[in-house]
């Protein structure tokens, strides 16, 4: 694990541990989490477990009243239980991992005699891969909600850091595709050129595709055309502003433009930390050759001091 990634875990830790995500449909597909893997173990035996949301220390897992599992923990809330978590890697192997656990609370689930709600608290820290998809996707969101407008400009450095793999794509209008060239991309939205008039093309809804090399997936952004002008010395193509409807955005798109994000946020950081580095090497080289030329200045006047004392009649 290289040194990036260990500081991204301990910062997500640190930072996100408190929070919680709850897991609908939609984030158990984000999160890539096969929810028919999820299992509460306990004295030798394992039970399936409907997994209702996580944070970095503790989970709430939903249980059968008429289970192993809960005559289990309704005997003793101090047995040792652990639950094992499922996610699938980029090439949809299962990446698996079982976290120790102890019982803080159980109750009904949703007033149900068959049902049970168990709240489980962490007794370590847990295994870096869940620190990493929890803390990445919660990072996401938020990045999401404070910085939608900070646009990307698209260019052959950004679609290759997006893994995008080319400018040219296709937004469909009123059902129709159209052929369109990227110029910039946010959370929120895209700025995109084409053939059309600015005053038919305004406040039209549209849908933007996308296709991501690493993911192999095409996703649809379905959005409004907020504003539309001529190129300038053109009077047959136009830049549209697309506004993305919030809601409808995949969370495939949310985590490639955070990547980019912050990626270049990272490599700011870091050409700030070379450039202080090799300014503070350079005032350094200049210190000793101020004190090198000094010193050779006072062994010279030592010298010629020696040499006087040793003829006085010659310095006369």
């Amino acid at each position: 694990m290289s040194v990036a990634t260990s500081h991204h875990i301990s910062r997500y830790y640190d930072y996100y541990r408190d929070k919680e995500i709850v897991f609908t449909k939609a984030n158990l597909k984000s999160l890539r989490i096969d929810p028919r893997q999820i299992y509460l173990k306990s004295n030798g035996g394992q039970w399936p477990c409907i997994i209702n949301s996580s944070s970095l220390q503790q989970a709430k897992v939903i249980i059968g009243t008429s289970s192993g599992i809960f005559t289990t923990v309704q005997k003793n809330r101090s047995a040792p239980i652990s639950i094992r978590y499922c996610f699938f890697d980029q090439n949809n192997e299962p990446i698996q991992f079982s976290v120790n656990c102890t019982v803080i609370d159980i109750k009904p689930f949703q007033d149900s005699n068959e049902l049970a709600l168990v709240t489980l608290s962490f007794t370590q820290r847990p295994p870096d891969d869940l620190i990493l998809r929890i803390g990445e996707f919660i990072e996401v969101n938020e990045n999401f909600q404070n910085r939608k407008e900070e646009r990307i400009a698209i260019n052959d450095n950004s679609l290759r850091l997006l893994n995008i793999p080319k400018e040219e794509s296709y937004i469909f209008i009123a059902g129709v595709p159209r052929k369109c060239i990227l110029k910039d991309i946010s959370f929120g939205g895209a700025k995109a050129m084409l053939v059309g008039i600015p005053k038919f093309l305004e406040n039209k809804a549209v849908d933007l595709r996308l296709f991501f090399i690493d993911t192999n997936e095409k996703i649809s952004l379905p959005g409004v055309i907020k504003n539309s002008d001529f190129l300038p010395g053109r009077k047959d193509i136009s830049i549209v502003h697309i506004e993305f409807i919030p809601d409808e955005i995949p969370m495939t798109y949310k985590f490639h433009i955070n990547s980019y994000i912050t990626s270049y946020q990272k490599q700011l950081i870091q050409n700030q930390i070379n450039n202080k580095a090799a300014e503070e090497k350079a005032e350094a080289a200049a210190a000793a050759k101020k004190a090198a030329a000094e010193q050779k200045t006072a062994d010279a006047q030592a010298v010629s001091a020696q040499q006087a004392a040793a003829n006085p009649t010659a310095a006369n």
